[in-house]
C-alpha cells in the first residue's frame, strides 16, 4: 500500500474505525515510496510567491486537462480543487516538510511541492505509515504484510464482502469486511502470464521500467473478475528520463531521473550534442521528440546552479554513479563519445577514465556541437524563447568552461493512466456503470483521472485526494452505523471481527488523534542498552548474499537489513552496496534519521567509534 491506501486507512483510523491493511510486500510504500519530483498543490499559502502569484485552481485544472487531452471538469476539476487542502492535511497530520516548490514540465506555474531535506516519496510514505501503525497498539489496525489478495469475495447480490488471500506462510485465508478499498497500483511492470501490459500495449514491452516488481495490476484483475469496468487501459506513460547505470546497462528496471531534474533547468542532448525539445513540455511530448531523433539514449546536462538546487536528488544520483561531474565541454564530449561504445559493467569512475582514451577527432566534433548548442541556449534564454517553444530557462546559461553534471538517459515505462472505472466518491463501477456494493478504489488502480498523459506531480496528489475521499466517506458510513446501533441498543460486538471498516468506538479529529499518540508508553521499563559492535564485526557481517546477514552502520547504530533487501523500493543493491560499512552519508541522500524507527526490530547494536 502506497500513499492512496495509507491515506484512506489514516482517515478511517482517525475517525475511530477499525481497519485491516493488507500488502503483498513485507513493507508498506509501493511505488509511492520511489516518487521523487513532488506533489502538486494550488495553492497553499506557504508556497505562494512571485513565481506562482498568478496561479489558480482553474489554471492547474487546465494544465492537467491539456496534458490529459480531456476536458477540465469532472475528476480533473475535483483533483485540482482539492489539492491545496490535500497538501495542508499532509503537513498538519504527518508533519512532513513540503516547503520546496518547483515548476515541472507541462505546468504553467511553480506548484510541485517537495521536502527541502529528502525524497518526497520516501518521506511521505514513511510519515503516513508511521501514523497508521500507531493505531496497531490500540487494536484499531490489523496489519497483514506479505499477504497477497487473490480474489474479491461477493454475496448473492454481487456486493463485495471481503477478500481471499495467500498469507505470509503461503496458506489460503479469507478476510470478511464491511467495505473493501483497492489501492493496489498499476501494471507498468506486469510481465506475468496474465500481463495487462502485453494485452493492451505489447509495443511497449521493449522498454525498461521504473516500477517495482509488485506493479502487476493485481487489484485491477480481481475487480475485472467480478465485473468492474475499465477505462484507458492502453494509456501507458513512458517517462522520458530513466537513468542508464554504467554498471548494468541491460537492467530491466531503471532508476527514475525525476522530473524536477529538468524543472531545475536540466537540458537534454542527443548523442551528437544537440538539443531537440523543450525540456519542460509534458512527458509524452518529450518522449515523442526523443524517439523522433532515432537515438537509443540521451544525455541529461546540468550546471552548478542547477545541481545546487537539485540538492539531495543530485547527491543521491551521483552516489549511485548515475551522474558524473565533468569540467567543461572538452571533458563532456569525451565522456559522451566513450558512453556511446556500449561498454558495460563499469563504475562511474571507470567510465570517466575511459573517456580520456577516445578518438580525438570524434571528441572534437562533439565538443564543437556542444559549444554551439550551449551558445544557442544562452541566447534563447536571454531572448526569452527558443525554436522549441521553451520560455522558462531556470539557471541558464550553461557555460562551456564551467563545471557540469551529466547522466545517461533512456525512456522508461513509468505509469498506467488506465484502470478500473470509479465514481467521484471512490465507488467502483461495473462495466455497465453501476456501483459495485462494498467496493471502493483510489490511486493508480483507477482510471479516468489522467486521460492520455499524467502531469508530473499529480500521482501523489491523486493518491492523497481520492484516498481521503474514500476514507472520509467510509468513516462517515461507519459513524452512521454506530449511531443506528446505539439507537437500537445493539451490541457493538456484533460487527465482523476482521472488518476493514467497523463501528468506531469514538470519533476524534486528526489533530486529537495525533496528540493521542504523541507520547507512547515506555512499556513499563527502560529499554536495554544496545550492545557494542566493532568495525571489524560490522564488516564481517556485510556480505548481503543469499542467506547472509546484511549489516549496515547508520548514525552510530548497526542494523541487519537482510530481510528488507528484496522489499526495498529502489532495489536491493542500494542497501547491499553499503553492507559491512557506515552508510550514513548515502542514507542521508534520500531519507531522514527518523525513518529508522521503522527498523527497531532489526537493530543489532551501537557502532563503536
Amino acid at each position: 500500500s502506497g500513499v492512496a491506501g495509507l491515506t484512506a486507512a489514516l482517515r478511517l483510523l482517525d475517525s475511530g474505525a477499525t481497519v485491516a491493511l493488507m500488502d503483498k510486500e513485507r513493507r508498506l510504500g509501493g511505488n509511492s515510496a520511489k516518487a521523487s519530483s513532488g506533489i502538486n498543490g494550488c495553492c497553499p499559502p506557504h508556497s505562494r510567491g512571485d513565481a506562482n502569484a498568478a496561479d489558480s485552481v482553474e489554471a492547474f485544472a487546465n494544465d492537467t486537462a491539456r496534458s490529459a487531452k480531456r476536458e477540465s471538469g469532472g475528476l480533473i476539476a475535483l483533483l485540482a480543487s482539492s489539492s491545496a487542502s490535500a497538501i495542508e492535511w499532509l503537513q498538519t497530520r504527518t508533519g512532513i516538510d513540503l516547503s520546496r516548490v518547483a515548476q515541472l514540465g507541462g505546468h504553467s506555474y511553480s506548484r510541485t511541492h517537495r521536502p527541502a531535506n529528502g525524497m518526497v516519496g520516501a518521506e511521505l510514505t514513511f510519515a503516513l505509515a508511521r501514523e497508521v501503525k500507531r493505531f496497531e497498539k490500540k487494536g484499531a489496525l490489523r496489519l497483514l504484510l506479505g499477504c497477497r489478495a487473490t480474489a474479491l469475495q461477493t454475496d448473492a447480490a454481487g456486493a463485495v464482502v471481503g477478500v481471499a488471500y495467500t498469507d505470509a506462510a503461503g496458506g489460503s485465508a479469507s478476510l470478511l469486511a464491511t467495505d473493501t478499498v483497492l489501492a493496489t497500483g498499476g501494471f507498468a511492470n506486469d510481465r506475468s502470464d496474465t500481463s495487462l501490459l502485453e494485452k493492451h500495449r505489447p509495443d511497449l514491452l521493449r522498454f525498461p521500467t521504473t516500477n517495482g516488481p509488485w506493479a502487476t495490476g493485481d487489484g485491477m484483475k480481481m475487480a475485472m473478475a467480478i465485473g468492474a469496468g475499465t477505462v484507458d487501459m492502453d494509456r501507458v506513460q513512458v517517462h522520458p528520463t530513466g537513468f542508464l547505470d554504467p554498471a548494468d546497462l541491460a537492467a530491466p528496471a531503471k532508476v527514475l531521473c525525476g522530473e524536477m531534474m529538468r524543472g531545475v533547468g536540466g537540458v537534454l542532448l542527443s548523442p551528437e550534442g544537440r538539443r531537440f525539445v523543450d525540456e519542460l513540455r509534458p512527458r509524452d511530448k518529450v518522449v515523442e521528440a526523443e524517439l523522433a531523433t532515432g537515438a537509443s539514449e540521451f544525455t541529461l546536462l546540468l550546471n552548478g546552479a542547477m545541481a545546487a538546487e537539485a540538492g539531495r536528488h543530485l547527491e543521491h544520483y551521483a552516489h549511485k554513479g548515475l551522474l558524473v561531474k565533468l569540467q567543461g565541454t572538452p571533458a563532456l564530449a569525451r565522456w559522451m563519445v566513450a558512453s556511446a561504445d556500449g561498454a558495460d559493467k563499469q563504475t562511474a569512475e571507470q567510465a570517466v577514465a575511459r573517456a580520456a582514451a577516445v578518438d580525438a577527432a570524434a571528441a572534437a566534433a562533439v565538443e564543437a556541437t556542444l559549444n554551439a548548442t550551449l551558445e544557442e541556449y544562452a541566447a534563447a534564454a536571454a531572448a526569452g524563447g527558443d525554436v522549441f517553444g521553451k520560455t522558462v530557462f531556470p539557471h541558464a546559461p550553461l557555460l562551456a568552461s564551467a563545471e557540469l553534471w551529466a547522466g545517461r538517459i533512456v525512456p522508461v515505462l513509468h505509469y498506467t493512466m488506465g484502470g478500473i472505472t470509479f465514481a467521484a466518491d471512490g465507488a467502483v463501477l461495473s462495466a455497465a456503470g453501476e456501483r459495485i456494493g462494498g467496493l471502493h478504489a483510489a490511486g493508480e488502480v483507477t482510471g479516468g483521472v489522467h486521460g492520455n498523459n499524467r502531469l508530473g506531480g499529480n500521482s501523489l496528489l491523486e493518491c492523497t485526494v481520492f484516498g481521503s475521499i474514500v476514507g472520509n466517506k467510509l468513516a462517515a458510513k461507519a459513524a452512521e452505523a454506530r449511531r443506528a446501533r446505539d439507537a437500537a441498543s445493539t451490541a457493538a460486538a456484533s460487527a465482523p471481527a476482521a472488518a476493514a471498516v467497523a463501528a468506531p468506538a469514538s470519533v476524534a479529529s486528526p489533530a486529537a488523534a495525533a496528540a493521542d499518540f504523541a507520547a507512547p508508553s515506555d512499556g513499563g521499563g527502560a529499554a536495554s542498552e544496545p550492545r557494542a559492535v566493532s568495525a571489524s564485526e560490522l564488516k564481517a557481517h556485510g556480505g548481503c548474499g543469499e542467506g547472509e546477514p546484511c549489516w549496515v552502520g547508520l548514525y552510530g547504530r548497526v542494523y541487519d537489513f537482510a530481510s528488507f533487501l528484496d522489499e526495498h523500493p529502489a532495489g536491493p543493491t542500494s542497501i547491499s552496496d553499503l553492507g559491512g560499512a557506515d552508510g550514513t552519508v548515502a542514507f542521508e541522500h534520500i531519507h531522514n534519521e527518523a525513518m529508522l524507527s521503522e527498523f527497531d526490530d532489526v537493530l543489532i547494536g551501537r557502532l563503536e567509534a
